[in-house]
């Protein structure tokens, strides 16, 4: 591992947010309560039944078959490779659906 240079300075901009969908029925996709900055989103299905997520943005090219997956109750699912929570939905039973999103940067390095 390369040395860490003496003028490096370090920022720590690791953020983490909890969000809530407000579900509304099994087939009514919505977004999270808030937008933020995120690299990831990891959701624990607690609805008590089958939850359903989709990604990506409204330019995607994908058939809506590969942008959703269901989530069993009782699951993890992590997101990632995503820029901001509004690329992500959530359709399930009705009630509140709380996630964690995560946005991770790296230690800032001069190469020698």
């Amino acid at each position: 591992m390369p040395d860490i240079p003496s003028n490096t300075v370090y920022v720590n901009l690791n953020k983490c947010y909890n969000i809530v969908f407000t579900l509304t029925g099994a087939s009514n996709y919505v977004k999270p309560d808030i937008a933020v900055k995120c690299s990831e989103v990891v959701i624990f299905n607690t609805t008590g039944g089958d939850l359903k997520i989709k990604s990506g943005n409204s330019e995607s090219v994908d058939p809506a078959s590969l942008n959703d997956f269901i989530i069993p109750n009782g699951e993890k699912f992590v997101v990632m490779g995503m820029s901001n929570t509004e690329q992500l939905s959530c359709a399930g039973s009705s009630g509140t659906l709380t996630a964690r999103a995560h946005w991770y940067n790296g230690t800032p390095q001069v190469r020698q």
